[in-house]
């Protein structure tokens, strides 16, 4: 972007009408769009210099195209033009998994585009029929705040016909049986069992509340060994009885956002009308300390408070309270300052020996990882850190990657794969891990809370920081409670003695500024907070 321009310098761009359409190898939408320029932008507009693009990846190609070269006039400065936007299948397998469409004039970018000009309701979700390419489906949609994004996901059990029809029968039910009292409960995916919903559900079980149930795929290894008690409060992902209480529910607690409860990057009407709905309460348990990347960062938006007629979060001290207010946009009052339930199963075994290497997946390498794994920069990374641990150490390493690297890391059959341990969940590793190395992973609290030392490798912070878009690390050398490596030479220096020591008491004071409560009884606080705000 050229020096002192912003992304505002194009006043506004809508689309008025449209049509997509797709053929074996391109998407195409074309329709009428009426733009509003900058008077900074001096002169005649050339609209031949005017071009879609994607927001993080302006070099993508896109092919524009603009006629009625002086637009028509509109009203307030815009003036309208036909146009028509295409996208190579092809290259679009290259793409993140959520793209945002903005207008470029030359090379300076300028803003992004309404999906549907003349409604300017925030929130309403439409998206364009959905486009297959191999496994994956791509399609155009309408964000919370009514922006055009261009979406790149693998194909979901509610892309197909029949789900969609399975969908629209829940959704009949659930008219007809109308708005339930139920608190529904679930972790990332509703497939995990392992964070603080699995713990505050034990408890809310355990003390009699018979509206508490807990979404889980209906193959998680857990399962068998739960007291009946807790069997007898589940619900299976995907089931039509999923479904039906989905939609009838009005109260939601989670360690994610309500899509988690569901299905991600849903495309059904129903599915996406109700994650949408204002009409509910979420209480978000989160699934690590958030004082990590800040909120205000573009890929941590969906964390943002969507108007729900209540939201609470729940924050580990006064500092993560204040995030969540000043770079998240919550209230004070909708915080809960007690910590996370997690902590209070916390623990680690006495003779922990393993060195854990767990980075944060960088979400715009994942097209790329899918292509050429170990092309990654996220591969490139787990390589050097490996190569740093001493060879007396190295039979030591467990790596703990994001789900999808783990299974392509096996299935491509990496020379990294033999570090990997499927067998042992996130929780099973950290009971066993004398030393976590890490990069911005909120798991670098959870280790360090059970008396585990962590290194932070930020060899590529900058990078990765401008790719979260806007972002910055709310820790720093002033505040940080473990070892910062710049560089692979640095980390081979800082293992050893991070691996045979303990913490350092500096270390410690400034973890409890972060993480303030360490007696046990998160869980219990959390409950005298939901029994307060009646929810449950």
């Amino acid at each position: 972007m050229a020096p002192g321009q912003t992304e505002n310098n194009l006043n506004g761009a809508g689309i008025l009408w449209h049509t997509v359409a797709g053929s074996a190898d391109a998407i195409v939408m074309r329709g009428l769009i009426a733009v509003k320029f900058d008077p900074a932008i001096k002169g005649k507009k050339d609209i031949r210099r005017l071009r879609f693009r994607v927001f993080k990846a302006p070099d993508f190609p896109i092919e524009s195209h603009f006629s009625i070269r002086k637009g028509l006039p509109f009203g307030a400065g815009y003036r309208l033009y036909a146009f028509t936007l295409k996208i190579l299948k092809k290259d679009a397998l290259q793409l993140d998994v959520q793209n945002k469409i903005y207008l470029y004039y030359d090379d300076i970018r300028m803003c992004g585009v309404v999906y549907r000009f003349l409604k300017r309701q925030k929130g309403e979700f439409h998206n364009s029929r959905l486009f297959r390419a191999g496994d994956k489906v791509m399609y155009f949609r309408q964000t919370i705040n009514n922006k055009l994004w261009f979406v790149v996901r693998p194909e979901n059990l509610y892309d197909a016909a029949g789900q969609r029809l399975r969908v629209s029968a829940a959704w009949l039910v659930s008219k007809i049986k109308g708005p339930s009292q139920d608190v529904l409960m679930f972790e990332k995916e509703a497939s995990r069992y392992e964070e603080s919903a699995s713990v505050l559900y034990e408890r809310l079980i355990d003390q009699g509340y018979p509206n508490i149930w807990y979404i889980i795929n209906r193959d998680n290894p857990r399962i068998p060994s739960m007291k009946p008690q807790y069997r007898e409060h589940l619900i299976y992902k995907d089931s039509f009885r999923h479904l039906v209480a989905f939609l009838r529910c009005r109260k939601f607690v989670g360690t994610e956002n309500i899509d988690h409860a569901m299905q991600l990057r849903a495309a059904n009407r129903h599915l996406m009308a109700k994650m949408q709905s204002t009409d509910l309460t979420q209480v978000f348990l989160q699934h690590g300390v958030m004082y990590m990347v800040s909120l205000d960062a573009d890929m941590r938006v969906f964390f943002s408070n969507h108007n729900l007629k209540q939201y609470r979060a729940v924050v580990s001290s006064e500092a993560e309270a204040l995030h969540f207010v000043r770079l998240g946009g919550f209230r004070r009052e909708d915080m809960y300052v007690t910590g996370l339930a997690k902590f209070d199963r916390s623990r680690r075994e006495e003779d922990a020996d393993l060195i854990m290497i767990m980075p944060t997946w960088r979400r715009w390498e994942t097209n790329l990882a899918r292509k050429d794994f170990e092309a990654t920069g996220y591969y490139r990374m787990l390589e050097r850190i490996v190569r740093a641990v001493p060879d007396h150490l190295q039979e030591k390493i467990v790596i703990k990657p994001h789900p999808l690297m783990e299974e392509m890391m096996t299935r491509e059959r990496t020379a990294l794969a033999r570090f990997l341990r499927p067998d042992l969940s996130h929780n099973d590793t950290l009971e066993k891990t004398r030393l976590l190395i890490t990069d911005y992973s909120s798991i670098a609290y959870d280790a360090f809370y059970r008396g585990t030392n962590v290194i932070f490798y930020w060899e590529e912070k900058e990078e990765c920081m401008r790719r979260y878009g806007n972002a910055h690390l709310m820790i720093n050398e002033y505040n940080i409670f473990g070892d910062i490596c710049y560089s692979s030479g640095q980390l081979e220096k800082v293992v050893e003695k991070n691996y045979t020591q303990t913490q350092d008491p500096l270390y410690q004071r400034r973890y409890r500024n972060i993480v303030s409560f360490h007696d046990g009884r998160n869980t219990e606080r959390i409950i005298e907070k939901l029994k307060k705000d009646g929810i449950i």
